[in-house]
């Protein structure tokens, strides 16, 4: 059965699967014909299903990695592994299998896109003890993949030379591209069926029941602004945004605080009434602060309290979004 890929993302360069937002320049052409400049919105299916007839880049390039598995007594050879890249930006790549110039991966990916470019490229790397170098790429035309067919096959690994890197030297994969419009979670919205599972790959599942509370404006004082009729003939009666982000800390057994933000110490606090203390003097006391915001996790300035949780996403007037 294919590997998943989940769609993280990941700087390192070791073993495991990636979706990455990297750099990957092919230095040598992988197509001797012109190329249509063409634009892939929507998902791309992927398969790496394995290579073979792989060249000992070990013995091209000895390296520190390799004297020291000679004298290990190991069999050095080439430590394969394939990444996908339109126009230089990586969008997946597989895990790393040591010494193998057969390498079988049989590693799916399942990645949203929205590039330009001619072609989808598959480069096959060996991942030395120093870096790694391009063994030799694949490039699948974008015009072949816009009619939704899924392309199957075992393609010859393209070397600098613009010939195979090595005698036999093949890649086997299949890809297919699904677009915007013919995906069904995008058509109508998430809400539109129960069954929609949101998007995919994301951490937190989707949930329905969640409310949403419109503001005039951060902080207005009672009575400055008048109720408005809506449309159903009910009334909706201007807030506190401010305050009501107090009471729902305050109250909170667990909060999720999803916010970027930079702090003014200096400002001046905002008074929210004479029934409760002002959210500049909360944010101004460390021990507040601590209780509040620091230690969300522990249960120790919760215990004996049956209170509901929270989820919070506030994005704050006049603060710099990180």
């Amino acid at each position: 059965m294919a590997n998943m890929a989940h769609l993280t993302y990941s700087g390192s360069m070791g073993d495991g699967s990636h979706h990455c937002q990297g750099v990957q320049i092919v230095p040598f052409k992988t197509s001797t014909t012109s190329l249509r400049m063409l634009l892939l919105h929507g998902n791309l299916e992927i398969c790496v299903e394995g290579a073979k007839n792989l060249p000992n880049m070990d013995l091209v390039n000895n390296s520190i990695g390799d004297m020291i598995g000679t004298l290990s007594g190991k069999i050095q050879t080439s430590d394969p592994y394939v990444t996908i890249a339109i126009s230089g930006a990586v969008i997946c790549r597989t895990f790393v299998i040591r010494d193998d110039e057969n390498p079988v991966w049989d590693q799916h990916f399942n990645v949203p896109v929205a590039h330009y470019g001619t072609e989808v490229q598959f480069i096959v790397k060996d991942n030395d003890f120093l870096g790694s170098e391009i063994i030799g790429a694949v490039g699948i035309p974008m015009e072949q993949l816009t009619s939704g067919t899924r392309m199957s096959g075992t393609y010859p690994i393209i070397g600098a030379n613009g010939k195979p890197c090595n005698k036999g030297a093949t890649l086997s994969l299949w890809i297919k591209y699904i677009p915007m419009e013919n995906m069904s979670i995008y058509q109508d919205g998430v809400g539109s069926d129960l069954k929609n599972e949101g998007v995919a790959g994301t951490y937190f599942p989707l949930r329905i029941g969640g409310t949403v509370t419109l503001y005039q404006d951060a902080h207005v004082h009672n009575g400055a602004l008048s109720d408005v009729v809506l449309s159903d003939g009910t009334t909706y009666k201007n807030g506190s945004c401010w305050r009501d982000i107090y009471d729902a800390i305050s109250k909170a057994r667990w909060l999720v605080y999803i916010t970027g933000w930079s702090v003014n110490p200096t400002l001046a606090t905002l008074a929210l009434g004479l029934d409760l203390t002002t959210l500049g003097l909360n944010l101004n006391s460390s021990e507040t602060l601590h209780k509040k915001f620091s230690s969300p996790w522990s249960d120790e300035p919760v215990r004996g309290e049956n209170r509901s949780s929270v989820y919070l996403s506030a994005i704050m007037p006049n603060r710099h979004l990180l």
